[in-house]
C-alpha cells in the first residue's frame, strides 16, 4: 500500500513510515531509510509503468504538441483552440480541429526525427497491450497518420467510434477504460462519489417535490417580461410573498406539566 501511494501522490515523498515485519535479518541496522533507494521500489515502479503504460489521452496529446515544437524548433505552442465549449457553441470546433490535425500531420510526420519518435513511443505502448490485435498491428505510416488524427479528434471530443483497430488504440491511450472517455483514477473516484451524493440528495428531496406536496399556480400572459414589470399585478410574486395557510412544521413540547 505504501508503494502504491508513493506512485499516486507527490506529497508521499515527504512522508515517513514505520514498517514492522517478521524475521528481521541479523545485522540489520534500524532507522529511517529512503524508500526510493530500495530495489523493491524500482521493481514495483517498473511493474506499475508496464501495467499503466497508457496513462491518459492528455499525455499522448502533449507528446504530439512536444513533437510539433521539436519540428518547428520552438519552445512553446500557441493553441488556436482556447475554449472548446465556446468553439462548440459557435460551430467552429470542427474546422479548427481539422486544421489542427493537418498542422500536426504536416509538422510531425513530415519530419523524419519526430515521426520516428512518435512511432517508437506508440510501438512501446502497444506491444504491452493484452489485446492481440493491438500488439500485432503493424504501425505503418498510414496507420500512424490515421491514429494521430483520431487522437486529436478524441482530445476535443469530436471523434466518432470507427469500429476498427483504432478504437482499441484510443481505448488503450485513454487509460484502458471501458468507454472511450478519458477519466483518470482519481477523477473516476470523485465522479462515483459525486453520483452517490446526488442519489442521496435526490432521495432526501424526492418527498419534498412530490405532487401531493405541491401547490400549483397558473397564469396566462402574452409577454411575461412586461407582466413582471408591474409588481402590483404579478400574481405569482404576490402569492410567493404571502404566508401559506398549510402548516409546514409542527412542534409538540411540555410546559407547566402540560403538553402544547
Amino acid at each position: 500500500k505504501i508503494w502504491q501511494a508513493m506512485g499516486r501522490s507527490r506529497t508521499m515523498n515527504q512522508t515517513r513510515f514505520s514498517i514492522y515485519k517478521n524475521a528481521i535479518p541479523v545485522g540489520h541496522v534500524p532507522g529511517m531509510q529512503d524508500i526510493k533507494t530500495q530495489e523493491l521500489t524500482r521493481q514495483l515502479y517498473v511493474h506499475n509503468c508496464d501495467q499503466k503504460i497508457a496513462g491518459n489521452l492528455s499525455s499522448i496529446y502533449q507528446t504530439l504538441v512536444s513533437l510539433l515544437n521539436l519540428s518547428k524548433e520552438s519552445f512553446y505552442h500557441c493553441d488556436d483552440i482556447v475554449n472548446t465549449f465556446l468553439e462548440k457553441m459557435t460551430g467552429s470546433i470542427t474546422d479548427n480541429v481539422k486544421r489542427h490535425e493537418e498542422q500536426l500531420v504536416h509538422s510531425i510526420l513530415g519530419a523524419p526525427a519526430p515521426a520516428r519518435i512518435l512511432a517508437h513511443i506508440l510501438a512501446g505502448k502497444f506491444k504491452r497491450s493484452s489485446i492481440p490485435a493491438v500488439t500485432t498491428e503493424p504501425l505503418t505510416s498510414n496507420v500512424v497518420e490515421t491514429l494521430l488524427r483520431h487522437i486529436v479528434q478524441q482530445k476535443y471530443e469530436q471523434r466518432v467510434p470507427s469500429g476498427d483497430i483504432h478504437d482499441e488504440f484510443i481505448r488503450l491511450l485513454s487509460g484502458e477504460q471501458q468507454s472511450l472517455m478519458e477519466i483518470s483514477y482519481t477523477k473516476q473516484q470523485q465522479k462515483q462519489k459525486q453520483k452517490q451524493q446526488n442519489k442521496n440528495q435526490d432521495r432526501d428531496t424526492m418527498d419534498i417535490f412530490s405532487k401531493r406536496n405541491q401547490l400549483e399556480i397558473t397564469i396566462e400572459t402574452d409577454n411575461y417580461f412586461q407582466y413582471t414589470l408591474t409588481p402590483q399585478t404579478d400574481v405569482p410574486k404576490i402569492l410567493l410573498s404571502l404566508p401559506l395557510p398549510i402548516p409546514i412544521f409542527s412542534l409538540t413540547y411540555m410546559l407547566n406539566r402540560g403538553m402544547h
